[in-house]
Formats: structure tokens, sequence, C-alpha cells
């Protein structure tokens, strides 16, 4: 991270431990979004975690650890804390890679009849992949056109859809 390449997800979970320590259980991911933005073909490896506490806990603990490993930005989803945005949930049972590359081509497709990308990220929890993410409100204008393109991206990757929620949209970042 930061000038280190990781090449795994597996790799990226492990850097992830190396800092949160015992704390949380940290699964392989990646995070995928658009390949013309930047983003590797199947998605950047990445490390996931669920925490719980108060609000301002999870945020600092979550910048302490995008400082650590020099990534200039990470969003978090929190219930009630944050810009309010809608969220989603489904699950898949493709390998972690295949689902991310099946995700981020139909994701560029939709996007040509939606107007909107889907960017998610996908964790390898055991024997499914969770796929989550938050609408970005900075790019996502409306909500619903985001909501049919989750769905469409769902149902032609076969992934289950599981659910919408509302959720706050906190991006942590370098100040500029």
């Amino acid at each position: 991270m930061g000038d280190d390449v990781l090449l795994t997800p597996d790799e990226a979970a492990d850097a992830v431990q190396a800092v949160l320590g015992w704390r949380h259980k940290v699964h392989p991911a990646v995070c995928v979004y658009h390949t013309g933005w930047g983003c590797a073909k199947g998605g950047d490896p990445a490390g996931a975690y669920r925490s719980i506490g108060y609000p301002e806990e999870i945020l600092l603990e979550a910048d302490e650890l995008r400082k650590s490993l020099k990534q200039s930005t990470l969003c978090v989803g929190l219930s009630g804390n944050g810009e309010p945005t809608v969220g989603f949930t489904a699950l898949s049972h493709l390998p972690l890679r295949e689902i991310a590359e099946d995700w981020q081509e139909v994701a560029a497709q939709v996007m040509h009849t939606k107007g909107v990308y889907v960017s998610c990220g996908m964790a390898e929890v055991g024997r499914v992949v969770v796929i989550s993410a938050e609408a970005n409100p900075q790019l996502v204008r409306y909500e619903e056109p985001w909501r049919e393109a989750v769905k469409e991206i769902c149902t032609k990757v076969g992934a289950e859809y599981l659910g919408f929620i509302k959720v706050g949209y906190n991006c942590l970042k370098d100040d500029e």
C-alpha cells in the first residue's frame, strides 16, 4: 500500500490485520471500480473488517488504519453518521476474483444505460463473498437509478441481492 504493491487480497488482508492486531478479523477483499478510473482488472486488493462501537471511535480507528497503510482515501459507511445516502449488501458463491471481474465488466455496461457506475467492496467471508457499497453522495445525484443499477448488476453476475439500507457516507482523506 502506498509505494508497496500488494498482489493478492490475502496479502492486503494480512497487511490490514498487522495494523489492527487482534481487535478485528480481517477478510481478503477487493475494491471494485471502473478500470478507466485507475482500478486494476478485477479490483484492487484490500482487507475488510466490520467494527462495532461509537461512530467517532470507528472513524478514528479507520483513519489511523488509512494513514498507517499510506492510503490517500478511505470511505466508511456508518448507520446514522455521515452524509446520508443509501447502501446495499449482496452475496455470491463464486470465487472472489471471478465475481469481481464480472461485476467490474457488467457495471461498466450498466453505466451506459443507467448513467451511474456502481463501485463496491467484496470480502471473502468463509465460503461466501459479501458485496457491499454506499452510493457516494458527491457522484450519485439520484438514488433510484443507482438502486436499479445495483439490482441489474446483481442479476447479471448471479449475486443474491439482499437489500438496501440508509447509511451515512464518511470519506476519510488527506488534508488538501
